[in-house]
């Protein structure tokens, strides 16, 4: 509509002296308007022998709306010297008030559908994680100015969501498209993942086996080092006294080296279906589980393997 008033008004208006270039604009005591930006045509009455000039005139912007509980006072020599500056052929008639008080429409957004907004955004963010949320901070009710279009409501998520803690969802309500203002969400999430954790405690010094450990749903915790899978830990001694239900980590344990620097061990080379071994020899020490560099038999290159047993080193390479 704006683009449509700005478009006939670059037609030629008449002169000064002619009256298709008079526009009569009459004022009451108040009144209301929706959005962020308030036009002439809202607030006044604009009558004129050129329904071209009137359309440009009503669609005159006079700067921003109030916000909710707020209002502005426009007077007729405000008016009139916006209307100069934008349209300097027309020539204004004032009727009526000379000034009116404009408040906004406002629009009340409940808490319940900012929450929802935030929940919306946090089920589609913990679809690949075992995870439940729970709103912990206060909202009131939100007021808006009322918009040509009913208002929308965008969460965004800033924080990762892979772990337990609290997570901050901020919401912005738009008006007419664009961001009036932003609501603070805060949420406690609870993550879970089953992994290996052992079945009774553990002393320091004892040997790890794969029989102390068993598959259990536990709360995974930000910042926590990960676990080490069982099949990682054979030979391992405990280097603390382990509870029942604990998650193993490399810190908790020694693990005994299997490939010295300068052993021959097989390099097991697998790409899809296909496999492949050859002869290499060691270029690092380590554990199971540890990525060391190789370089095969006849020197021909050097590969980065991860150790599976005392003589066997492995390569990937997808499919």
């Amino acid at each position: 509509m704006k683009l449509l008033a700005l478009l006939l008004f670059a037609l030629p208006f008449a002169g000064p002296d002619d009256p298709k270039g008079e526009v009569t604009i009459t004022l009451g005591m108040e009144a209301s308007v929706r959005g962020t930006e308030v036009e002439l045509g809202e607030i006044a009455h604009i009558t004129g022998s050129d329904s071209d000039v009137v359309r440009s005139v009503e669609a005159l912007s006079l700067g921003y709306a109030p916000a909710p509980g707020y209002s502005r006072l426009f007077r007729t020599d405000v008016i009139e010297r916006a209307l100069r500056r934008r349209f300097p052929e027309v020539t204004p008639h004032f009727r009526g008030q000379v000034a009116i008080r404009i408040f906004p429409k406002v629009e009340t957004i409940q808490p319940e559908s900012v929450l929802e907004a935030a929940r919306t955004a946090l089920v589609g963010a913990v679809q690949t994680i075992d995870a439940s949320f729970t709103p912990v901070n206060h909202i009131d009710p939100v007021k808006v100015p009322e918009g040509t279009e009913r208002h929308t409501l965008r969460a965004r998520l800033d924080g990762r969501l892979d772990a337990s803690g609290s997570i901050s969802v901020p919401v912005d309500v738009l008006v007419d498209g664009v961001r009036y203002r932003t609501v603070w969400t805060t949420w406690d999430i609870q993550a879970y993942e089953t992994r290996p954790v052992l079945r009774r405690p553990v002393r320091a010094g004892e040997r790890l086996e794969p029989g102390l450990f068993e598959r259990r749903r536990v709360r995974k915790l930000r910042g926590e080092k990960p676990g080490l899978a069982p099949n990682l830990l054979l030979g391992a001694v405990a280097l603390r006294d382990l509870a029942p239900g604990e998650t193993v980590t490399e810190i908790d344990v020694q693990r005994p080296v299997v490939v010295v620097l300068g052993e021959s061990v097989f390099l097991r080379v697998r790409k899809g279906p296909i496999e492949a071994r050859v002869a290499a020899v060691a270029l690092e020490s380590g554990a199971v589980g540890d990525r060391i560099r190789v370089r095969t038999q006849d020197a021909a290159k050097e590969l980065v393997a991860t150790i599976e047993s005392r003589d066997l080193c492995s390569i990937d390479l997808g499919q």
